[in-house]
């Protein structure tokens, strides 16, 4: 009698499972989110009808499910996550006995998720403070020439001075003076010419 109802408890399991529902599939979305963001797990069955099974979800952050799948609103089954870190995660479906239920039919399904990194925006860079006009000096009795050389600041016209005839010119400096920019504008045909190891630059027919 004892294995004639071994025999039939085992026959009656067989059957349920044979009726078992069969997970068929896996889906995440989004499949590409940013750190810290939410994405939806759907797990799909084929004999939807009369569930009564268990299975494993393993998230791939290290997080698991174990999912007993007993009621009509659990099929599909939905789940949602959030993926703290960056990294590309894979999410699994797999059958597994969940306790006195059997595992769900079917074969492990899998989905990838990208968890993207947050970047953090630029700092704007701060306004520029307007510049302030120097202060007037209030030894200053009379206002300064006006600077009749073609010479830009720091450069001494050099002798004999600007060419009557030409306008060409030349101006001096110390030797190795780095040449001034924007470089001097030459009058007429004249060409513009430096030499910064000299300290000289001008315009010269």
């Amino acid at each position: 009698m004892k294995v004639l109802k071994l025999i039939a408890v085992s026959v009656a399991m067989l059957a349920t499972n044979a009726f078992a529902q069969t997970v068929s599939g896996v889906k995440v979305e989004p499949a590409q989110i940013k750190a810290g963001e939410s994405v939806k797990v759907t797990v799909s069955f084929d004999n939807a009808d009369n569930p009564n099974c268990g299975m494993k979800i393993k998230l791939g952050d290290g997080r698991e499910e174990r999912v007993k799948i007993n009621q009509a609103k659990d099929i599909p089954y939905v789940l949602t996550h959030t993926y703290a870190k960056a990294g590309n995660y894979t999410v699994y479906a797999e059958p597994s006995g969940t306790g006195s239920t059997l595992k769900c039919n079917g074969k492990t399904v899998n989905a990838a998720v990208a968890v993207a990194a947050v970047v953090a925006p630029v700092a704007a860079a701060p306004a520029a403070a307007a510049p302030v006009a120097p202060a007037a000096s209030a030894t200053k009795a009379t206002p300064a020439a006006k600077s009749t050389t073609p010479c830009p600041a720091g450069w001494t016209l050099a002798k004999p001075g600007v060419n009557k005839k030409t306008q060409a010119f030349t101006c001096s400096a110390k030797a190795g003076t780095k040449i001034p920019e924007p470089k001097l504008s030459c009058p007429g045909d004249l060409t513009y010419f430096d030499n910064s190891k000299k300290g000289q630059l001008g315009c010269r027919v």
